[in-house]
């Protein structure tokens, strides 16, 4: 019985295929590791002033207290009017000072073109990346170094 063969390029198709779907499942759309602090805070507080809530807490550490106190912070602004929403969206970030308070901890002071009001982020290093300590902006949790 004669088998007839696939050409080369059909499985060459599906080889690309199956990689390129593999690696679309280890970072999700949108998401861009950050090479540094600045660019991990830079991106969290952007994707929050634009409501982007999932790709915001893709930025955040993974400790249980950081993602309780984020899910109560995007509930909060969920509420927020729709008028709210658009300025926070147009609004514009701006850095106010970065301290590099050692190699893996870095506090981000920003605030945005709408409200103007002075905000500090801590961002540290962790094994996946650059991730924004989100319980510091609340808590002021920055460890005394000796």
């Amino acid at each position: 019985m004669y088998r007839k063969e696939k050409p080369a390029t059909q499985y060459i198709f599906w080889i690309l295929l199956l990689v390129l779907g593999l690696g679309s499942c280890q970072q999700p759309q949108g998401f861009k590791e950050p090479e540094d602090p600045l660019d991990a805070g830079r991106e969290f507080v952007r994707a929050v002033l634009d409501g982007d809530f999932e790709e915001a807490n893709l930025y955040i550490t993974e400790n249980a207290e950081d993602q309780e106190i984020y899910k109560r912070y995007v509930s909060f602004m969920k509420k927020q009017s729709k008028k709210e929403k658009l300025n926070l969206k147009s609004s514009s970030i701006i850095i106010n000072k970065v301290d590099k308070v050692s190699d893996s901890i870095s506090i981000i002071n920003y605030s945005n073109s709408y409200s103007n009001k002075p905000i500090e982020l801590k961002v540290v290093r962790e094994t996946k990346g650059w991730r924004v300590d989100f319980s510091y902006t609340f808590s002021g949790n920055l460890p005394i170094l000796q």
